[in-house]
């Protein structure tokens, strides 16, 4: 679904356009006119719901993600012309070479859930604009927890053995992700409460395309910092997992970042133009630390050292965002950040060594599995979480778009 850009600028929310051009040039042109955009053919399909029905349209979603689109009856021209595109698995696309590189992801698993949290997510929320959906859905401050598990479980499934392969759950999670955004992004533009002319399409190409930094270069560079740093070939690896994962989510080539360096340079773009921090992007990291990030740490702690938790988050939010962003969103500073660093410092000597002793991955692997496996079920049961995305959900709360009415 597209929008037809206000008198030919770029959103009034943007900062620092021009210093953008200048600098970045067709770059920041190509990124300008995708806040314009946002996924022809997801909105094509979401745009059917009104003639199929929603429910019937998320179980054909289903069907086609698991049987293949020819197995669905009646299926829209909209549902083949999408399923056309996710089945064209692009040539650059080597899962087997993914699969190899990343099968010892996980024995840092403990690490990357703080990462998750404490990087990934909140960086998301420095920037008023692409927080919006979140807002207008009533879909973060009400339940952080339950948010940041289904996240949690879409990225699991992506890094799991295989887990891209056109047949496995990480596929079909981020198509259903893909359709998501497509729901929301219709709700939206029809709302009053939605300011085209301030924030440009929701859930833009622009955008989507960031989401390839809040889950990849930022926390790769978040895991380094905590002394969890992966090999240079599952380093590899992940940047070409998250390139195939932006082309399963409908992110347009002319945005897509190809590697490292074209994700640092999408990276220095978004930060120089996003909008302002506003008090819902305060209340949004507010609330990640409050109702899981510092309940989590104390999970790490005896309880004599609860007290610890809150200023070591705020620490390594520090780190991960930076100073300037974390006092934006309101991160207080706090003495622990050079000692944080310094211990994720050690760490990082520490492991680097270990993981150049032969036989010693596969055996921390399986111990961070088995980690894993246990998290899963704790935190699951501890915030009430039974379903894997939002469309899945109960109907509790606010009603969300992606939900069957």
């Amino acid at each position: 679904m597209a929008a037809t850009p206000v008198d030919g600028k770029t959103p009034s929310s943007l900062r620092n356009r021009d210093e953008a051009l200048r600098l970045f040039g067709d770059r920041a042109t190509t990124y300008f006119d995708g806040m314009w955009q946002g996924d022809p053919l997801a909105d094509a399909f979401v745009a059917d719901f009104a003639t199929i029905g929603h429910g019937r349209g998320m179980r054909m979603l289903r069907q086609a993600c698991r049987d293949g689109v020819d197995a669905v009856e009646d299926a829209p021209d909209s549902l083949r012309a999408l399923f056309a595109q996710l089945d064209a698995r692009p040539g650059w696309v080597d899962l087997a070479k993914i699969n190899r590189d990343s099968r010892h992801l996980a024995r840092y698993t403990r690490q990357a859930g703080i990462v998750l949290g404490a990087a990934s997510l909140v960086s998301g929320y420095a920037n008023s604009a692409a927080s919006r959906p979140l807002e207008l859905t009533g879909r973060y401050v009400e339940n952080a927890g339950m948010r940041t598990i289904e996240v949690g479980s879409w990225l699991l499934a992506i890094n799991a053995d295989h887990g891209l392969e056109r047949d496995q759950p990480g596929f079909e999670l981020t198509v259903r992700v893909r359709i998501i955004h497509a729901l929301v992004r219709r709700q939206l533009l029809a709302s009053p409460d939605w300011d085209t002319a301030a924030w440009g399409v929701p859930i833009c190409q622009a955008y989507l395309a960031y989401t390839l930094i809040e889950f990849c270069l930022i926390p790769l560079r978040g895991m380094r910092a905590i002394g969890a740093a992966y090999l240079p070939r599952e380093v590899d690896a992940y940047y070409d997992t998250w390139r195939y994962v932006g082309h399963l989510l409908g992110i347009d080539a002319s945005l897509l970042p190809t590697d490292a360096a074209e994700q640092g340079v999408l990276e220095d773009l978004y930060l120089l133009t996003r909008p302002p921090v506003d008090d819902y992007c305060v209340r949004l990291v507010a609330a990640i630390n409050e109702d899981f990030l510092v309940p989590e740490i104390e999970e790490l702690l005896p309880r004599r050292l609860y007290d610890v938790a809150p200023p070591v988050v705020h620490g390594l939010e520090r780190i991960f965002l930076g100073n300037d962003i974390a006092t934006e969103l309101s991160v207080p500073a706090t003495r622990l950040t050079p000692l944080i660093r310094l211990v994720g410092a050690l760490f990082l000597m520490i492991n680097l060594v270990i993981d150049k002793i032969p036989g010693t991955l596969p055996m921390r692997t399986r111990m961070g599995e088995r980690y894993r496996d246990k998290q899963e079920v704790r935190l699951r049961s501890r915030y009430g979480v039974r379903h894997d995305l939002v469309d899945d959900s109960p109907a509790t709360g606010r009603p969300h778009p992606a939900r069957t009415p």
